[in-house]
């Protein structure tokens, strides 16, 4: 099995967005989703379930004030120490009780409010569905191959100074690719999209094919460069680290072929990683695969 180092970088910023909102009674994508499914199932129960939850918090006061009354009641000294104790709990069961049907409908506005609330948040928040629902199926597909492979996911950098392209004039300080792939042929750099077929038409989405390019002329530039050139070395010199690009599309896939970057449907990923001949030895692959993993950012 492909070794693997990394968590979902879409998952994590799904996570991130929704702690941010307060919102933490999700662990999966599959919980999101079955969340959307039985939302007016869950606002229908929203009234047994508050009342549920208050006959508990009834249940305990009941039971609270009597053990305050007996522990009162045992003894005259404990009648002095205990009084005002059991008298409070008594005051508020009585007011739990008189108040009750007011604070049912008050807790149940409540939570219909709330559940409003994370409803339009996981709407707004399916762009980094649909993407850590793409990255989950990427990373599980690659982990299928043998541990010739290893697989970095998220993989982030930062350059300092940055890498300057004389090409496009842009001066990169940082990258993140969703998928790092180091083998005995080289390094694969991927990009997840489960973009649908409308998706693949807009205009303002920015291009993976770009994004792609970029990040793999800073990473082929550091890792060839001055500070890299001995990475892989043998008797007959340093070793170019090459690299290929790789736009893996979960969902629909667009017809045009693009320079420098392959387009492939998820189902032929595989197939392609394990395409090209092997130009590194093993020990090779494991001294760039722990470079590079000990040199990327990490996200908590």
């Amino acid at each position: 099995m492909t070794i693997v180092t990394g968590k979902i970088g879409a998952a994590r910023e799904l996570r991130e967005r929704l702690a941010s909102l307060g919102i933490d009674r999700f662990n999966s994508v599959a919980d999101l989703n079955e969340f959307l499914k039985s939302y007016e199932t869950e606002r229908k129960g929203v009234p047994a379930a508050v009342k549920s939850a208050m006959d508990e918090e009834l249940h305990n006061l009941e039971t609270a004030s009597r053990v305050a009354s007996e522990r009162r009641d045992k003894s005259f000294l404990n009648k002095v120490i205990y009084h005002f104790p059991a008298k409070r709990r008594a005051r508020n069961l009585a007011k739990f009780i008189a108040s009750y049907e007011s604070i049912l409908t008050r807790r149940c506005e409540q939570s219909y409010r709330r559940l409003a609330f994370i409803k339009r948040a996981v709407e707004k928040l399916n762009p980094y569905i649909a993407g850590a629902i793409g990255e989950n199926a990427v990373d599980n597909e690659i982990k299928q191959l043998s541990d010739k492979f290893y697989l970095i996911n998220d993989f982030s950098l930062r350059f300092d100074p940055p890498i300057f392209n004389k090409r496009t004039k842009d001066r990169i300080r940082s990258i993140q690719v969703d998928h790092l792939v180091v083998s005995r042929a080289g390094i694969f750099v991927l990009e997840t999209k489960h973009w649908s077929r409308t998706s693949l038409d807009k205009l303002d989405l920015r291009s993976p094919v770009d994004q792609i390019k970029r990040a793999s002329f800073a990473l082929f530039v550091f890792l060839n460069g001055k500070q890299s050139r001995k990475l892989i070395a043998n008797h007959w010199g340093v070793k170019k680290i090459s690299i290929r690009n790789v736009i893996v599309m979960t969902n629909a896939v667009p017809k045009s072929d693009f320079k420098h970057v392959k387009v492939l449907p998820l189902n032929q990923l595989n197939g392609y990683l394990q395409y090209f001949d092997d130009i590194y030895e093993t020990s090779d692959v494991e001294k760039v695969f722990h470079y590079l993993n000990d040199m990327r950012v990490t996200h908590q």
